[in-house]
Order: structure tokens, then C-alpha cells, then sequence
């Protein structure tokens, strides 16, 4: 190739017309979860549904590793990794913050098994999950995730957590998910628990 050739070669390139952009730096965008509810079914009128799958309590028990509402603390216990000794309903502790009689026991997020649902977003070395019950047995499930220095933000678990049970109908079990003060809460409840259903857990409460 002539050097006019390359020189005019050179100053194509070194145009406007034919000069690159600089690509702009990547920025990392916040992931943000999609959370998809059961499917549900309208009447003719639009004005009620149901919901469009027949879920059973099986389907919860084969998110949860076989726990579900209305087992007594006993059978609970039985399907952690590693079970409390001698644990009983009388030896459990009172729930304040429910009326009535309901009793409670707490188990470290990193000892609950499958409960874990898997997570991969830090969780805060005092966070743990609540069972509680009533007269009934089981009624909810309670995620209690902390911050702490070396997890200063655990609502990314909360939204693992809560994306997991969001697809179980709530005529098997209703979720929500709040925050009380630096701790994430998960609340999974039976819908036959009744008046307990409203109740929230605050600090000073379990």
C-alpha cells in the first residue's frame, strides 16, 4: 500500500463521520424482582375471582421440607437439621403481642434447613425464623431478618424469601412481607388462623 494511500486511510478514520463513540463505563442497575402471584380466575362480571389452581396443603409442605399448619411443636422440631431437645407445648414461651394463648419457638436462619429457601443475599448473623401456634397446632411461619455490620441491608433476602411463598395461594397460605424498624419481616400464616391473621410483629413483641 502507497503512503498517500495509508495517510488518506488514516484520515477517514480520524473524521467525524467515521470516529467511534467511546463507549459510556457499564453501571451496575439494581435488580429488581419480579414477584408472579398464583393465577386467579374472574367471574362473568369481573366483580370476584378464585383462584385458578387447586393448591393443597402438599404444595406447601413441599416448599417448607414437609412442615405445615396445624402440626404441633413437637412434629415442628422433628423436621429441623437440628431438633431442640425435650421441647414441648408447656415449655414454650407466650407470645405478648397475640391475644390468647399462643405459643412460640425460634430457630437461627442458618440452621432451618430448607426453610432457608436457598438464599444467596446476606442475612444478618441474628437473623431467624418463629414458629408459632395456637391451641391448632402451626399458624405462621415468621422470617425476622436483622441488620447488622456485616449485613447492613437484608431486604434483598426478605424479597428471596417472600418470592418463594408469594406463588402458594392464599387459601393455603397468606404472605406478607413489612419492616419493624432495621429488621425485615416474612410472615407465612395459615388462612384458617382467624383473628390472628391482622397481627404484626413489632419490637418488644417475640
Amino acid at each position: 500500500m502507497g503512503l498517500r494511500r495509508t495517510a488518506i486511510l488514516l484520515m477517514l478514520a480520524a473524521s467525524p463521520a467515521y470516529a467511534q463513540p467511546a463507549s459510556a463505563p457499564a453501571t451496575a442497575e439494581p435488580v429488581k424482582r419480579i414477584f408472579v402471584p398464583p393465577p386467579v380466575q374472574w367471574d362473568n362480571a369481573m366483580s370476584s375471582f378464585r383462584s385458578a389452581l387447586q393448591q393443597t396443603a402438599m404444595d406447601l409442605a413441599n416448599l417448607t421440607g414437609g412442615i405445615v399448619f396445624g402440626m404441633s411443636p413437637g412434629n415442628v422440631n422433628a423436621h429441623l437439621p437440628e431438633p431442640y431437645a425435650g421441647l414441648s407445648w408447656t415449655a414454650l414461651p407466650l407470645a405478648s403481642e397475640y391475644p390468647g394463648e399462643v405459643r412460640y419457638f425460634g430457630a437461627a436462619i442458618d440452621r432451618v434447613g430448607t426453610l432457608r429457601m436457598n438464599l444467596t443475599a446476606c442475612t444478618g448473623k441474628a437473623s431467624y425464623l418463629v414458629f408459632l401456634f395456637n391451641s391448632n397446632g402451626l399458624f405462621r411461619l415468621s422470617y425476622r431478618l436483622s441488620a447488622d455490620r456485616t449485613c447492613p441491608d437484608t431486604a434483598e433476602a426478605a424479597r428471596e424469601i417472600f418470592a418463594r411463598y408469594v406463588p402458594i395461594g392464599q387459601s393455603v397460605a397468606m404472605s406478607v412481607r413489612y419492616q419493624t424498624g432495621k429488621t425485615q419481616v416474612v410472615d407465612v400464616t395459615d388462612p384458617a388462623a382467624g383473628y390472628l391473621i391482622p397481627t404484626r410483629w413489632g419490637r418488644g413483641g417475640t
